[in-house]
């Protein structure tokens, strides 16, 4: 039997590459996107086979622990060249819920470490359990800093900070509303929509929180990021009605 472990590198689209199971170390690799935008989320499906490691935590150990005799399975990730870790890193919001113990974790890279504007890295996932490592093959991904004459230019220019770092729902950004009302097409907006969702249901605009989830939902279907932006509409339509019947 081929017990395989996949981690999949995600923002929508297709697929570039595909490392097939069968390596000696049990581990698999698909990659979704090899290039991604100075601030854009680096999103990462973890998925294991529950035969081989029963559950994922839905917070990485970073830096990865040292030592594999844990009796919980851990989920690392080493990149190269080295990044330090992203102080206050949170796991991601609204994530859906399981129905017991869940083999797939989604983590966005961009939030545990301190990704600079451009470069080359290699990523590998290192998920310890009992006294065993298993490592990933190594994938490659690029950040790259959009050109001016890159259509992409003004978002990323706009952005010019991370608004979803440590994913504070408390803290105003106008910068994704802009991105969403300006460049509607942009590769950043339904990272955009998304936070926004999570900023009206904090400030209990229920309204427009459903209205910023259902356009993840119906527009981006494929985003790694919609069953979350699902679960989100489950969430505030629950407020809501609590609201109302107050």
């Amino acid at each position: 039997m081929i017990r395989t472990l996949a981690v999949t590198i995600m923002t929508g689209g297709f697929v570039f590459a595909v490392l097939h199971a069968g390596e000696s170390n049990g581990v698999s690799l698909k990659l979704s996107q090899k290039e991604f935008l100075t601030l854009e989320p680096i999103l990462v499906t973890v998925t294991a086979d529950k035969t081989l490691i029963p559950s994922l935590p839905a917070t990485p150990s970073i830096p990865t622990p040292a030592s594999a005799d844990n009796s919980a399975p851990t989920v690392g990730f080493a990149v190269k060249p080295t990044l330090k870790p992203r102080k206050g890193a949170k796991p991601l919001p609204l994530t859906p819920p399981a129905n017991g113990k869940t083999t797939t974790q989604v983590y966005d890279l961009l939030e545990w470490f301190e990704f600079p504007g451009q470069g080359e890295f290699t990523v590998e996932c290192v998920i310890q359990y009992q006294g065993k490592t298993h490592r990933s093959p190594a994938f490659s991904l690029t950040v790259r800093r959009a050109a001016k004459e890159d259509a992409e230019w003004g978002p990323v220019d706009r952005i010019h900070h991370i608004p979803w770092s440590n994913y504070a729902t408390d803290a105003f950004c106008g910068d994704t509303f802009d991105v969403v009302k300006r460049w509607p097409d942009s590769k950043l907006a339904k990272y955009c929509h998304f936070w926004n969702g999570l900023h009206h249901q904090h400030k209990k605009e229920y309204d427009k929180a459903v209205a910023s989830f259902q356009i993840v939902v119906e527009k981006y279907p494929g985003f790694v990021l919609t069953a979350h932006a699902q679960q989100g509409l489950v969430e505030t339509k629950a407020l809501q009605g609590a609201q109302s019947n107050k």
